[in-house]
């Protein structure tokens, strides 16, 4: 179930202050375009787009040509400073800028046809991600559609610090060393009250984020990541009545 609590999101929120990159695993023009297409792959829907935790707007400007409205929301002032610079040098006019969380969407947004998260959850609690929810319950549009895109699933945690953080080695010796390595980076974490000491935060499986959102009134479908091997997407539509 991940981490619990409030001090993941105090501590994620003091983690991204300051920031101005949103710490894609390639961070070029060219993958934030790969990974803008895999999300518009996913949307069959248009209109207004919601982009809760836009960042520097790094994807949101690939994305923004393809709705007619788009608001991008994040509570950093450096990445919102830096989404500006990018969007008005890109000559965006379709895009408004505002400071928000996914539990608290800015008042003048009254609707949406899509509501996007990016790389969002992780920073949440299952409590959070209800709120975040039921925000969402009462900004989207009939026939709307909130995509929770890269939520870490937390059965593919043991490949992530395998590959990702520790060489893969097959020998006895080396699996030895990096269970070493591994457990060192929790004990020196836990000491430094690190909650992002893996670079994620928390992790969930699909029956977690199933059962949430059919307890907030969604129906969802669940998309494999097409650059991310141990993430994978939920796309979440009102449950028929």
């Amino acid at each position: 179930m991940g981490i619990r609590g409030s001090k993941l999101q105090s501590f994620s929120q003091k983690y991204w202050i300051g920031k101005t990159d949103g710490g894609h695993r390639y961070s070029t023009e060219q993958w934030f375009q790969k990974y803008a297409s895999e999300l518009l792959a996913m949307l069959p829907f248009r209109g207004t787009l919601l982009d809760v935790g836009c960042g520097a707007c790094q994807l949101t400007t690939y994305l923004a040509p393809e709705f007619e409205q788009v608001y991008a929301v994040d509570f950093s002032e450096t990445m919102l400073a830096t989404a500006r610079q990018r969007i008005e040098s890109r000559s965006l006019t379709n895009v408004k800028l505002l400071s928000g969380t996914a539990q608290k969407f800015p008042e003048v947004i009254s609707s949406a046809n899509v509501i996007l998260s990016y790389q969002l959850l992780q920073y949440l609690t299952l409590t959070d991600f209800r709120q975040h929810l039921r925000e969402c319950q009462r900004v989207l549009n009939g026939g709307g559609m909130v995509c929770a895109a890269m939520i870490p699933n937390s059965a593919q945690r043991d490949l992530y610090y395998q590959r990702q953080l520790i060489p893969n080695q097959q020998q006895f010796v080396g699996r030895m060393r990096r269970w070493i390595q591994l457990t060192r980076r929790r004990l020196i974490a836990h000491f430094q009250r690190n909650l992002l000491w893996d670079g994620i935060g928390n992790w969930f499986s699909q029956a977690d984020i199933e059962r949430i959102a059919n307890e907030s009134g969604f129906d969802v479908e669940f998309r494999n990541s097409w650059f991310y091997e141990y993430r994978f997407h939920a796309l979440l539509t009102r449950k028929e009545l």
